[in-house]
């Protein structure tokens, strides 16, 4: 397989028409149902996804990532003997071949990855931000292990490293950090060495009603109870930004990079509140945020990026997992996205990153609330049915996501979207969907597809997201 046909693998699959028709009773409807499915080619979408059966692979990879390290590593194993490649004289030729297939057991863990508050590097390469090619490219560039042999000689093992900073480079695009204003209120404070941010445990969410770990990303902001925004990337030196990352996670002071970071006299903060879709963003007071800002001494540490953010071992250090998209899977995925298409107006199903990702757009609220219109409960009825009858023939769990357009109100438009995805989780329950597999979050306007400059893009925004989410798998299978 050459780096084309494996770049073309990165990216979502395409289906091909399946034949032959049965009826099913929907939603007190008859309902179109395909009763065959090209299975070969559910075979081979699940193979691109390095999702094939154990007794067919020949190549194993689990993943983990270690934010203290910055580094996301991979433990990649041949089976020798299945894979019918003569030692030693073919070692060279299994090590090559690992190497061509390293970005396709890799990626769907490595997508996974946040970078921001609203934002993983699966949607930076949908929205064109990131390119396959420049991912693959530092696949390619990681630092590999000398391959060796395991149990007797039946299985060849590597590990292969990526630098979380040689990833988060590609998105450093500013030429020169921008500093803050001096705010008008001042606090009696000094210059320190550093700023150490204490985010471990749970956290109230801003603006909502839950609690929240703090999960690390590639680029955290940082804001105060008024939420005025603190620190982000464009505030750091790009060279430093590039080199070592706008900030350092560790669990406490014996990290070996702590001192590193922040010498031996910081600016200690305990967070208030965690803010962001993927909880990333600290909060902090308005009085830490002015101890800050009123010294330049210490609005210089944020251009140097001197920074460290504590939290919890389970959150900086952990195995990474992905969708198990197995054939049976991609199976049910031809069935709705061809039911979808025929009976179901403006509604949009494709393979997700995490998941069948059911996009239904062009919502009918009442204004400014989250009841649908009657037109609109019928169709999203309709979808719950067909939803219901996925999640019975499998391990799957329900991700809902609601979106509204940007009309600049995003404390309100944010609960809003919270409100409306929970509209849709409260019909598939009503038909018998265990609430238990059901979770839902808001995204207020934080992530548009078309612009919101005009009244086709804002009716495109507003929308909920369904995705239907297999269970996660820990080993990636070539």
């Amino acid at each position: 397989m050459n780096k084309r046909k494996l770049l073309s693998a990165m990216a979502l699959s395409a289906m091909i028409l399946p034949a032959g028709w049965i009826s099913a009773q929907s939603s007190g409807r008859d309902m179109l149902y395909y009763s065959k499915v090209d299975e070969e080619q559910a075979r081979q979408d699940a193979k691109n996804s390095a999702d094939v059966d154990e007794a067919e692979a020949v190549l194993f990879s689990s993943s983990k990532i270690d934010w203290s390290r910055g580094t996301f590593s991979s433990n990649v194993s041949m089976d020798i003997v299945k894979a019918g490649i003569p030692m030693p004289s073919g070692k060279n030729a299994a090590v090559n071949k690992i190497k061509m297939e390293l970005p396709v057991l890799i990626k769907d863990p490595l997508l996974s990855i946040y970078v921001d508050d609203t934002r993983t590097l699966s949607d930076m390469v949908l929205d064109g931000s990131l390119t396959l090619e420049e991912l693959t490219r530092i696949i390619d560039n990681a630092k590999e292990t000398p391959a060796y042999f395991k149990n007797g000689g039946d299985r060849l093992l590597t590990e292969h490293t990526i630098r979380l900073e040689d990833i988060g480079s590609l998105f450093v695009k500013h030429r020169s950090p921008y500093t803050q204003q001096k705010p008008i209120a001042r606090i009696a404070s000094r210059a320190y060495t550093g700023i150490v941010i204490d985010a471990r445990g749970k956290l109230p969410v801003h603006g909502e009603f839950v609690e929240s770990l703090v999960d690390p990303c590639l680029f955290p902001k940082v804001y105060d109870s008024n939420m005025t925004l603190v620190y982000e990337r464009n505030m750091v030196d790009p060279k430093i930004a590039s080199k070592q990352g706008i900030n350092a996670y560790c669990t406490d002071i014996h990290d070996r990079d702590f001192e590193k970071r922040v010498g031996d006299d910081p600016l200690w903060i305990t967070a208030e509140q965690v803010f962001g879709v993927y909880r990333c963003d600290p909060v902090i007071s308005s009085e830490d945020y002015l101890r800050i800002a009123t010294v330049p001494a210490n609005l210089k540490l944020l251009q140097e990026g001197k920074i460290v953010i504590l939290l919890g071992k389970e959150q900086i250090t952990h195995r990474v997992s992905a969708p198990d998209k197995s054939t049976s899977y991609y199976v049910e995925l031809q069935k709705l996205r061809y039911v979808f298409e025929d009976k179901v107006p403006n509604t949009v199903v494709k393979d997700g990153p995490g998941g069948i990702q059911i996009t239904v757009q062009d919502l009918n609220f009442i204004a400014d609330s989250a009841e649908l219109l009657p037109a609109d409960k019928e169709r999203v009825g309709m979808i719950a049915a067909q939803i219901k009858e996925v999640v019975a023939s499998g391990n799957y769990s329900i991700k809902v996501e609601g979106h509204t357009a940007d009309v600049n109100k995003p404390a309100g438009q944010l609960q809003l979207s919270i409100d409306r995805a929970n509209t849709i989780v409260d019909v598939l329950t009503a038909i018998g969907i265990d609430k238990g597999l059901i979770s839902a979050r808001g995204y207020g306007g934080t992530k548009p597809i078309a612009d919101n400059a005009t009244s086709e893009g804002r009716a495109a925004n507003r929308r909920v997201e369904i995705t239907i989410m297999p269970a996660d798998s820990y080993v990636q299978k070539r």
